[in-house]
């Protein structure tokens, strides 16, 4: 099956998305998503649904739902924001609000079928001449017949009567040829015509919202101890996690970003291939009950870090710590895209940088 909307074509047979002629890289789990969210796009889905339509009733995180809702919505040129496609209501669910067609309900199977529907009727009309034809002659005959003086040309007249039916019914048949004729060349050149149209005018693409989008890659465990690498997974899925909760902010989910781990990564070439601004990179250094979390925040456009701090502490206040670069990564991220008014609840928690924010937006 195949949904078309707006600029793109979801066909679920192919496992396929795609925006204008470009395929859009996706993950399974986004393309099962949009495919139950446009079936059922004449209802309110909750979370319940989504999670046992797509996980199978496995126990999924708000944050989770949330990352795979924002990537679909980046696939198909939507967010958050503006909820073209997909509308979220609070406290109830989501909906698919586009305007959907799918192969079976085509729009010009209707307008093809009743160009060749109209043949038939012509030969119809064409039989029915051919009938009252000869019912005209035979009583014209007869009342001729009753005054005695034409009983001599009745045959003549019934084969002058055959004659015009069948004429009748040539030039019906053959209107109704032309008629189609006519019909097949306006439409076929009304496809020709558009297809030259849309093929010498670029593709125009609906404005993607411009907003913070992160992913935070694997951190390092500096301990050179196999067993201290849980506390460095740890502290990269609650960021994750903490991250992806902010308002209009768009998180690479833990399960692709672990991918990366213990590889060497061109930072331009993933900014690219992933479609996200920025990424976060840290690592890990326990000693005894003190805890040292070293966090870069790294602009994937030039490959150069615009931000990095340590964070130290007791392996007991590990919330407090994650909470600080949580918020100080904001902060800082949102002050480098311009968006002050986000920039103002995460710089005002974040007691080293708060300071400065006059310095960032004067």
């Amino acid at each position: 099956m195949r949904y078309f909307f707006e600029d793109c074509v979801l066909d679920t047979d192919r496992r396929e998305l795609r925006r204008g002629a470009d395929a859009v890289p996706t993950t399974p789990q986004v393309l099962d998503l949009l495919g139950y969210l446009i079936r059922s796009r004449d209802r309110v889905v909750s979370k319940d649904d989504l999670i046992n339509a797509i996980w199978n009733g496995r126990i999924v995180s708000d944050a989770a739902l949330t990352t795979r809702l924002n990537a679909v919505r980046r696939a198909i040129g939507d967010s958050g924001v503006q909820q073209r496609l997909i509308k979220t209501f609070p406290r109830k669910g989501f909906r698919f609000v586009g305007a959907v067609h799918d192969d079976e309900r085509c729009p010009e199977t209707a307008v093809t079928s009743g160009a060749l529907a109209e043949p038939a009727n012509l030969a119809r009309a064409a039989a029915e001449a051919a009938v009252l034809v000869p019912e005209f002659s035979e009583k014209v005959a007869f009342k001729w017949r009753s005054k005695n003086w034409v009983r001599h040309i009745r045959g003549p007249l019934k084969f002058v009567g055959g004659t015009l039916a069948s004429v009748a019914a040539i030039g019906a048949i053959a209107g109704g040829l032309v008629g189609y004729w006519n019909v097949w060349k306006t439409l076929r050149t009304d496809a020709v015509q558009e297809a030259r149209e849309l093929h010498g005018q670029p593709i125009v693409r609906p404005e993607i919202a411009h907003r913070l989008s992160l992913i935070v890659l694997p951190f390092a465990n500096l301990n050179n101890d196999p067993e201290q690498d849980h506390l460095a997974d740890a502290i990269t899925t609650d960021l994750t996690t903490d991250l992806a909760r902010a308002p209009a902010t768009f998180v690479i989910g833990r399960e692709a970003a672990r991918t990366y781990k213990n590889k060497s990564i061109d930072l331009k070439q993933l900014g690219t291939d992933i479609g996200t601004r920025w990424a976060v990179r840290g690592a890990v250094k326990r000693s005894g009950d003190q805890v040292r979390i070293s966090v870069s925040l790294t602009d994937l456009q030039t490959a150069h870090d615009v931000w990095s701090d340590r964070f130290d502490g007791d392996r007991t206040d590990l919330a407090i710590l994650q909470k600080n670069i949580t918020v100080r990564l904001l902060c800082v991220a949102h002050l480098q895209l311009r968006q002050y008014e986000e920039a103002i609840e995460p710089c005002s928690r974040s007691l080293n940088i708060g300071a400065g924010l006059q310095a960032y937006t004067s």
